[in-house]
């Protein structure tokens, strides 16, 4: 049985925090047998075409986005097993809208701004403490890139995590 398949919208946090979760997936991902993945943030996911996705990220008139660090969570979701989670801001807020609107989606946008840090299925207490564990140096983050990926919908399995395809990307100044 074929997936379905999705347009989804990623921030990108820049340097050298990007670096920082890149590490952190890194080594999640190796000490407990996960997926490897870029570190992102899910503005929307939604259908279309991969050149729709071209034209619109040409659109987007984003800035780049700080959002403030929040807290680090867990869930019983795969694609949420655990994660930094942020604040909203407006200009998040209007680029989600944005992004929305040009897609003439009908899909729901994302309430909890967040990047996840591992996709696996753990036991709660190890999710916990694994989310304890996780300090960070800074109150915020800036996202300074936008890419449009290729996914299945929704992520459930590492095969789904590691068949991700760029089509797309764009700089935010």
């Amino acid at each position: 049985m074929r997936k379905a398949t999705a347009i989804a919208y990623w921030l990108i946090p820049a340097r050298p925090v990007r670096e920082l979760f890149s590490e952190i997936i890194r080594i999640l991902a190796e000490e407990l047998d996960a997926p490897r993945f870029e570190p992102h943030l899910t503005v929307l996911a939604t259908p279309g075409s991969d050149q729709s996705a071209r034209n619109l990220l040409r659109r987007i008139k984003a800035q780049r986005i700080h959002l403030p660090v929040r807290d680090v969570g867990f869930s019983a979701k795969f694609s949420k097993t655990l994660f930094v989670r942020f604040e909203s801001s407006d200009s998040f807020a209007e680029l989600r809208n944005e992004l929305w609107q040009g897609a003439k989606s009908r899909a729901k946008s994302w309430p909890d701004p967040h990047v996840s840090l591992i996709y696996k299925k753990l036991p709660p207490r190890a999710q916990s403490e694994l989310a304890s564990a996780m300090k960070f140096p800074f109150p915020g983050v800036v996202f300074d890139c936008i890419k449009a990926i290729r996914c299945s919908a929704p992520a459930q399995t590492r095969e789904d995590v590691e068949g991700w395809k760029v089509i797309a990307r764009k700089s935010l100044e």
